[in-house]
């Protein structure tokens, strides 16, 4: 037999022994990009803003009386807010984070000014320079009524509901309205006289809640508020809040009357979260029955304390709706 066939075996046994040493070669992990980076101890919650501040107090002038018509503008996380001093200086801004912010101050007979504020429960006094004297002005154009009503599903009584209405547009802009508020009879019906024309955001706030922005009945919990376009000689507004209510079924022991239920937004009381005081309160009856009204469309969190009991719920309150927690 030839030399070369003889050798060919032994060729294929070292390849294959070669393949083996390779298969079986200690390998290096996979290092994933990013691997190797401490992790953080724990996820940042989601904040929940505390939008529940006031800027309260009076317009002043230099002699220490008050100044009406005076336009206050803040500018807080990028949103405007803004409103009027009503008779004697007294002004009311809701829905701010509390703290110090920059005011702008405007009034015809005064030079605009920018003063520090502090949104808080304390009501301040912000000073205005001395006059100027009367300026140009752009003539404000005629004011027309508006008669209009509320309509709230089955409640019956509708008196004292506060109707408020803010210009959607800026107070710089030419022939801008001033905020008006506007208390319902017992038939739901009220009337703003002198409304200058123009868009506004209209509020329906139930008794209860004098000078706030929220519960609004007109709108979902999250959601902007009912814009309409004036002049409208009538007009009817339709609530949209519900009703949360039930039956407390106390334990062996433990009396059903005079529980707090609270019903606050969903979040709002989380951890990390800070209060956003938006919420509504009730007590339960002798025989532990509840009613909360004007509860706006939205997703909520309903705590009952009785003692040292406590009790929780989740519940999403659909337009006009009524809601049992189950408690």
């Amino acid at each position: 037999m030839p030399r070369p066939l003889t050798i060919l075996p032994l060729i294929g046994l070292v390849l294959l022994a070669a393949l083996v040493a390779v298969a079986l070669r200690p390998q290096s992990p996979y290092v994933y990009p990013g691997e190797g980076q401490p992790l953080a101890d724990e996820l940042p919650l989601p904040q929940v803003r505390d939008m529940s501040a006031h800027l309260s107090g009076r317009v002043l002038d230099a002699s220490g009386a008050g100044v009406a018509g005076a336009s206050l503008v803040v500018v807080q996380d990028g949103r405007v807010h803004w409103t009027y001093s009503a008779t004697e200086g007294g002004f009311d801004l809701p829905g701010l984070s509390p703290g110090v912010l920059e005011v702008a101050l405007d009034h015809r007979l005064y030079p605009a000014t920018l003063m520090e504020g502090v949104a808080g429960p304390t009501p301040i006094d912000l000073v205005l320079p001395p006059a100027h004297g009367e300026g140009p002005s752009v003539p404000a154009p005629k004011g027309v009524d508006l008669a209009a009503r509320i309509q709230a599903g089955n409640i019956a009584d509708l008196t004292d509901f506060e109707v408020a209405l803010a210009p959607s547009a800026p107070p710089s802009k030419p022939g801008t309205g001033r905020p008006r508020r506007a208390r319902t009879d017992s038939e739901g019906h009220f009337r703003i006289p002198d409304l200058t024309p123009g868009e506004y955001l209209v509020r329906v706030i139930p008794p209860g809640h004098p000078g706030a922005t929220w519960p609004d009945l007109l709108a979902d919990l999250d959601a902007p508020a009912l814009r309409f376009t004036h002049p409208q000689e009538s007009m009817t507004f339709n609530t949209v809040a519900g009703t949360v209510a039930g039956t407390f079924h106390a334990p062996a022991g433990h009396y059903p009357g005079g529980a707090l239920v609270q019903i606050r937004p969903r979040g709002a009381s989380g951890p990390g979260a800070r209060p956003m005081g938006r919420i509504l309160v009730g007590r339960t009856a002798a025989d532990g029955s509840f009613h909360i009204p004007h509860v706006p469309p939205g997703a909520y969190r309903a705590e009952l304390a009785s003692g040292e009991l406590r009790f929780e719920s989740f519940l999403v309150m659909p337009q006009r709706g009524q809601i049992d927690p189950g408690f």
